[in-house]
């Protein structure tokens, strides 16, 4: 069986929407029920991929997207390091908030969507498709619509029972990790854009300037995560006790603001790195 990158990792998942905008229109149509159509215009707001750096190998890779009075934050997760509602709400805030300038109407804010497509299991149920939104507690009248976060966990994939089969093909070509697969997803599905899909995913492996950036994510992405952990054993090794040395100190500041460009929550870093959160404020000057 001849594996490939598939599409759940993030520079493939990027690259397949960036490169092919209708693909991507499909895929919000379908799994967001909004029936787009061709006429419907479809905008990246940033279609750049990896900068060269090697800071920026490990910088997240979302894509940020408009349609007609519609905003979308689309990322494609594989690992569960860093994953946390604060982070998701952090950038559905961001987007949401963005070009609203003073004196503009509130009116003119538009509905925001977050598509969260995640390589591991966060949820307790059985539904791979979470999707929240802002309810009163009691009554459960909706506040407002223009918040919309959508959760999709591929693993569940084969468990599911109740989403759309236009839903699931898009899910399963994303976690395809084989040409095999690929090709029996396409050839069992009424989506012709499944196919496209596909094959799109095929020409990005054969992509070898593309592949070596994945090789060169992957590598940064542990090496990051390795030197973290390291950080972190260091830390409870050392302990919150008083007079710790300068160094130590800097080299926690250090971690935490890698974690907060992840997206990370004060919290979380502070349990993390084992600090109390107002420790971590301090550092951040919130």
């Amino acid at each position: 069986m001849a594996e490939i990158f598939s599409a759940s990792h993030d520079v493939v998942f990027k690259a397949l929407f960036v490169r092919n905008p209708y693909l991507l229109k499909g895929f919000l149509s379908d799994t967001l029920n909004l029936g787009l159509t061709s006429d419907d215009f479809i905008q990246i707001l940033n279609p750049e991929m990896i900068p060269d750096t090697s800071d920026g190998k490990t910088n997240r890779l979302d894509i940020r997207v408009q349609t007609p009075n519609r905003k979308y934050n689309v990322e494609m997760q594989a690992r569960k390091d860093g994953f946390s509602s604060d982070r998701v709400l952090h950038y559905w805030t961001s987007l949401f908030r963005a070009d609203f300038k003073s004196g503009d109407s509130y009116q003119n804010l538009q509905i925001t969507y977050s598509v969260n497509i995640l390589g591991f299991e966060i949820y307790n149920c059985e539904s791979c498709h979470s999707s929240f939104s802002i309810w009163e507690d009691t009554r459960r009248e909706r506040f407002s619509e223009k918040m919309s976060i959508h959760v999709f966990e591929l693993p569940k994939i084969s468990r599911e029972t109740k989403l759309s089969s236009r839903v699931l093909d898009w899910l399963k070509i994303i976690q395809a990790d084989s040409e095999e697969a690929l090709k029996m997803i396409s050839s069992n599905t009424e989506n012709p854009m499944i196919g496209q899909a596909a094959g799109a995913i095929l020409e990005l492996n054969a992509d070898e300037k593309l592949r070596q950036q994945i090789i060169d994510r992957q590598n940064a992405i542990n090496d990051y995560y390795s030197e973290i952990n390291w950080s972190r054993a260091e830390g409870r090794a050392e302990g919150r006790a008083e007079g710790l040395a300068e160094g130590a100190i800097i080299e926690k500041r250090a971690t935490a603001e890698k974690l907060r460009q992840l997206g990370w929550s004060v919290e979380n870093i502070a349990e993390f790195l084992n600090v109390a959160a107002v420790d971590v404020k301090i550092w951040f000057n919130d």
